[in-house]
C-alpha cells in the first residue's frame, strides 16, 4: 500500500505531459484548418480519464494507508516502552510519551504514507517529462531543460534542512505541551489545595501560547515556501521554457503547436517543489515526528534476556533469593550498591532497612529483574537471574510497592492482573486474605466497583489492601514488600500489617521497611548504609528500630537528617 500513492504520482505525470503533447497537436491541426488526428483525441480522452480516476483514489488510498500504519507505529512504540521497562518509565514524562504515541504517530503515518513516497517519486516526475517532451517535440529542448533539473533536488532538500530546526521545536513544544497538561489534571486536587490552580491555569496558557506561535511560524515558513516556488523558480522554468520554444520555433524546428506544448510540459517539470509547497507542513511536521519515535526506538533496554536462555527446569532449592557480592550504578552515576552479599533461605523472611538514598528500592528493583547489577550475581531460587528468562524472574516474585498503581476500571478488573481466569470465588478469597472483603461487600456494586482513575475512588489503606489481595493472587514463591505502609495511617496500617502477615506465610518475604511494626516478624534485619550492609542479625539482638536508624546514620556521615 505504501508505494501506491507514488505510483499514481507517475500515473499523473505521464497522463498530464501526455494530454499537453496531444494538445499541442490539436492546436497545430486547427491552425493548419485541418481535423485533429484520432491519435490526439485518443490520447486526449484517456489521459482525462487517468487523471480523473487517479484524482479519485488517490486520497483514498493515502487516507486508507494512513490507518494501517498508525496502528503498526503504534504497536511498535507500545512495545519498546514494554521492553524498556520501569528504567524508560521512570526518565521519560508521561505525557511526551502519550504525545509521541498518538499525535506523533499519526503525524508520522501521514508523512509516511501522503508525503515520503510521493514526494520521492515526485522527483521522478521531470525525467518522464523530459523524455516525452524529447521524443516527441524536440531533444535540443528536452536536453537544454535538463540543465535545470539537479536545481530541483537541491532546492527540496535546502527547504527542508532551512526549516528541520522549526519543526523540531514544534514538536519538543508540542511534546512538552502535553506533559503539563497531564501533570495540571493529576495533580488538580493538590494544586486547589494550596490555591494554585489558578498559577497552574496561567502556566498553561503560556505554554499554549508558546505552542500556537510555533505552529504559525511553521505555517508562515509553509507560505514562504509557496512564494518562493511561485515566484521565482516556477516562473523562472516557465520563462526559460517559452524562451526556447520561441528560438526553436523561429529555427523552423518545431511547430507553433509543438511550442505551446513545450511551454505546458514545462509546468510538469516543477511537480517535486510544487508537492513540497503543497505539503509542507504535513512533511516537515512528520518527519520531525519521526526522528522523536526512532529517537525512542533506538533506545537500548536496560535489561534483556541474553540469546538462547530457557526457562530453568524446576528444581527444589534451599534459597530462594541470593545476593553475592552484588554491585550497581546507574550509568554515569557514582555506586548505588557496593559489594552487597546476604541470602533468604526458602520461607524465610528478611528486614532490610536504611535510610533514604541507601539503596533498598534499589535492592527490589533487582529481585524483580528491572535492573541489572554492575558485578556480581543475584540468584532467584538457585538460578542467576541473569541466564533465565526476565519473564520467569518476575514470575517467582509479587510485590507490594509503598504506592500502589490501580487502573482505571472495576476491583476485579485490577485483581485479574495477577491471574486474568481466576474467577469470582478466588477473587473473595484473595480479598478476603487481604482484609479487604468486609470493605467490598459494603460497596454497592461489590467487585464490579470502579476505583476511579488511580484509584482515587479508594482510601489509601484499601489501595494496599487491594495491593496486597493482588500479590495473594498471583500466588508467587517469593513477596517483595517495599515499604507497604509507608503511606497508610494508624488506623489503616493495622489492618494492613494482618495482611501482610498473612500473605507472607508458606512464602520468601523480603521487606523493605522504615517502621518498627512491620520489623518485628522478621528473621533477619539487614542495615544499609550508603550502599552496603554494614550490619545484620536477628531483630532481637539488633535493638530498636531507632537504634538502626542511628547507626545507619552514623555510619553514612548524614548525622540526623536522612538523605
Amino acid at each position: 500500500m505504501s508505494v501506491l500513492p507514488a505510483v499514481l504520482t507517475w500515473v499523473v505525470a505521464a497522463c498530464t505531459t501526455a494530454i499537453y503533447l496531444a494538445l499541442g497537436s490539436v492546436l497545430e491541426s486547427a491552425r493548419l484548418g485541418q481535423s485533429p488526428r484520432g491519435t490526439a483525441i485518443v490520447v486526449l480522452v484517456v489521459g482525462a480519464l487517468g487523471l480523473a480516476v487517479s484524482a479519485f483514489a488517490g486520497p483514498r488510498l493515502s487516507l486508507g494507508a494512513v490507518g494501517p500504519r498508525e496502528r503498526e507505529r503504534r504497536d511498535v512504540l507500545l512495545d519498546q516502552m514494554f521492553r524498556l521497562g520501569v528504567a524508560f518509565r521512570t526518565q521519560e514524562r508521561s505525557g511526551r510519551f502519550v504525545n509521541t504515541a498518538t499525535d506523533g504517530v499519526e503525524r508520522a503515518a501521514n508523512y509516511e504514507a501522503t508525503f515520503r513516497w510521493p514526494i520521492l517519486a515526485s522527483m521522478t516526475v521531470p525525467v518522464i517529462a523530459l523524455v516525452a517532451l524529447g521524443i516527441a517535440v524536440d531533444p535540443v529542448i528536452a536536453l537544454w531543460l535538463a540543465v535545470a533539473l539537479p536545481v530541483i533536488p537541491l532546492l527540496v532538500g535546502g527547504f527542508q534542512k532551512a526549516f528541520r530546526g522549526v519543526s523540531g521545536r514544534y514538536r519538543m513544544t508540542s511534546r512538552r505541551f502535553s506533559a503539563q497538561y497531564l501533570d495540571a489534571i493529576q495533580g488538580l486536587p493538590t494544586a486547589t489545595a494550596f490555591t494554585r490552580a489558578r498559577v497552574k491555569g496561567a502556566e498553561l496558557a503560556r505554554s499554549a501560547e508558546d505552542l500556537r506561535r510555533q505552529v504559525m511560524s511553521l505555517l508562515a515558513r509553509n507560505q514562504l515556501v509557496l512564494l518562493v516556488i511561485d515566484s521565482s523558480f516556477s516562473l523562472l522554468m516557465v520563462t526559460a521554457a517559452a524562451g526556447l520554444a520561441m528560438a526553436r520555433l523561429r529555427d523552423g524546428a518545431i511547430t507553433p503547436g509543438q511550442a505551446v506544448a513545450v511551454v505546458l510540459v514545462s509546468t510538469v517539470l516543477l511537480e517535486p517543489l510544487d508537492r513540497v509547497g503543497q505539503f509542507f507542513y504535513v512533511g516537515m511536521g512528520g518527519r520531525a515526528a519521526v526522528r522523536e519515535i526512532d529517537t525512542v526506538l533506538a533506545q537500548h533496554a536496560t535489561v534483556e534476556d541474553r540469546p538462547g536462555v530457557r526457562v530453568p527446569e524446576s528444581t527444589s532449592p534451599t534459597e530462594a533469593l541470593a545476593f553475592e557480592h552484588v554491585d550497581f550504578a546507574y550509568p554515569g552515576g557514582r555506586p548505588v550498591l557496593r559489594d552487597v552479599s546476604f541470602t533468604v533461605p526458602v520461607g524465610g523472611r528478611v528486614a532490610l532497612i536504611g535510610p533514604s538514598g541507601s539503596g533498598k528500592s534499589t535492592v527490589a528493583a533487582l529481585v524483580q529483574a528491572h535492573l541489572r547489577p554492575t558485578a556480581g550475581t543475584v540468584r532467584i531460587a538457585g538460578h542467576d537471574a541473569t541466564a533465565v528468562p526476565t519473564d520467569w524472574v518476575r514470575a517467582q516474585t509479587a510485590v507490594v510497592a509503598q504506592s500502589t498503581y490501580l487502573f482505571t476500571g472495576s476491583l476485579a478488573d485490577n485483581l485479574r492482573l495477577a491471574d486474568p481466569t481466576a474467577d469470582d470465588e478466588r477473587l473473595w478469597h484473595v480479598l478476603a486474605e487481604a482484609n479487604l472483603a468486609d470493605d467490598v461487600r459494603r460497596f454497592p456494586d461489590g467487585l464490579a466497583t470502579r476505583v476511579g482513575e488511580r484509584g482515587l475512588s479508594l482510601s489509601g489503606g484499601q489501595a494496599q489492601r487491594l495491593a496486597v489481595a493482588r500479590a495473594l493472587l498471583k500466588d508467587t514463591p517469593i513477596l517483595v514488600l517495599d515499604e507497604p505502609t509507608s503511606q497508610v495511617d494508624a488506623a489503616s496500617e493495622t489492618a494492613l500489617i494482618e495482611a501482610l502477615d498473612r500473605a507472607g506465610q508458606g512464602r520468601t518475604v523480603l521487606l523493605v521497611a522504615h517502621r518498627l511494626s512491620t520489623v518485628r516478624g522478621a528473621d533477619q534485619v539487614l542495615v544499609l548504609a550508603e550502599g552496603q550492609i554494614v550490619e545484620q542479625g536477628p531483630p532481637d539482638q539488633l535493638g530498636s528500630i531507632d537504634s538502626y536508624y542511628a547507626r545507619a546514620l552514623d555510619l553514612s556521615g548524614i548525622g540526623g537528617e536522612t538523605r
